[in-house]
């Protein structure tokens, strides 16, 4: 990577300066749509000290899911300056 700035966008809209995080994964969850609880698998990013992981997508597949997460770590190491990010499902 250049000396260019990385940053990676989460699902809330929010953007990440790439050497902030400390790494990625995929985490299984039970949610609630449409008065259903339902397993949706998060693409997430770890943030330093106590902070809470940041959503970077969710999706009904785990399969979908680690897809995504191999295509977003692809355009990382492409990316020498500007935003990543990825789709979500839901």
């Amino acid at each position: 990577m250049g000396s260019g700035k990385v940053f990676i966008r989460t699902r809330s809209g929010r953007y990440l300066l790439l050497e902030h995080i400390i790494g990625f994964d995929v985490v299984s969850q039970k949610v609630e749509i449409d008065g259903k609880r339902v397993l949706v698998f998060e693409v997430i990013a770890y943030l330093p000290g106590n902070l809470l992981p940041a959503v970077l997508g969710i999706y009904y597949n785990e399969k979908d899911a680690y897809e995504w997460l191999n295509y977003l770590v692809g355009q990382i190491l492409k990316t020498e300056k500007g935003i990543v990010f990825i789709p979500t499902e839901i």
